[in-house]
């Protein structure tokens, strides 16, 4: 009996718990509204990834190669205008290494591995240039990627965020008096989507506020020795990042 007493309680308390979710909205007349901005902007910043890898029966030697390609390529970083603050290299990673050899169907031993990761963050293009354009990659040295950032990203998503606040207010404001109502205040503000109690699903409405920041498009190619040095053509391509604020307002009616 106690336990069914319990099982009773339980669905009840989930039941609830559902029922309080589904009707967030209030039981009284409303609008319900989202106001929505988007932007997109070109980088300003762009970061490296590069690759250090030595194999060889001396781990010692390998070790030395590593820190030479390294040194090598923070001095290189260094003519690009990269303050050191911006140089973040890994740790030393030693490890035995070994490769399936299929007519002794064993492993076999080929020496250690040395390798260190290095990134760097610069602050224009013309920077990232003239450093790959420096740069001689081979099998121990090897650019692993770049990827871009934005400078101004914390101003652009609070301007989103009150691009958003303003849309929702007018979009309100219009149903309103489109229905010969007005509003009579604010009762909810959300970033996240309210449970619809009716049915309702949302869709992909219209923007509101949408620009572009930035200028036009660029393009960063492989030159001279990182180029030759490339098994195929190497390009970096610089395009728009989007960025997004979506606010949700529930406004009560009054006559």
């Amino acid at each position: 009996m106690i336990h069914r007493i319990l099982a009773v309680l339980l669905l009840s308390s989930v039941a609830g718990g559902a029922f309080a979710q589904v009707n967030a909205l209030p039981p009284t007349r409303h609008i319900l509204v989202y106001g929505e901005a988007q932007a997109r902007a070109i980088p300003d910043r762009f970061k490296i990834e590069v690759k250090f890898s030595v194999l060889d029966a001396k781990a010692d030697v390998a070790r030395a190669k590593v820190e030479d390609h390294l040194q090598d390529t923070i001095s290189k970083l260094k003519q690009a205008s990269v303050p050191n603050s911006e140089i973040v290299a890994t740790s030393l990673q030693i490890e035995p290494e070994n490769e399936y050899d299929q007519e002794q169907r064993k492993q076999v031993y080929k020496g250690i591995r040395v390798m260190r990761n290095l990134s760097a963050r610069f602050a224009d293009q013309a920077g990232l240039r003239k450093f790959l354009a420096a740069l001689v990659t081979s099998q121990e040295v090897q650019v692993s990627g770049v990827s871009t950032e934005l400078s101004s990203e914390p101003a652009l998503k609070r301007q989103l965020r009150q691009k958003a606040i303003e849309s929702t207010r007018e979009k309100a404001e219009v149903i309103a008096k489109s229905y010969g109502v007005r509003l009579a205040g604010l009762y909810s503000v959300s970033d996240t989507a309210p449970q619809f109690s009716y049915g309702i699903v949302e869709g992909t409405w219209p923007t509101m506020y949408q620009w572009s920041a930035g200028g036009t498009l660029d393009r960063i190619e492989l030159t001279g020795s990182a180029a030759a040095a490339a098994a195929a053509p190497e390009s970096f391509q610089t395009g728009y990042v989007q960025f997004q604020d979506k606010i949700y307002a529930v406004f009560l009616i009054g006559d």
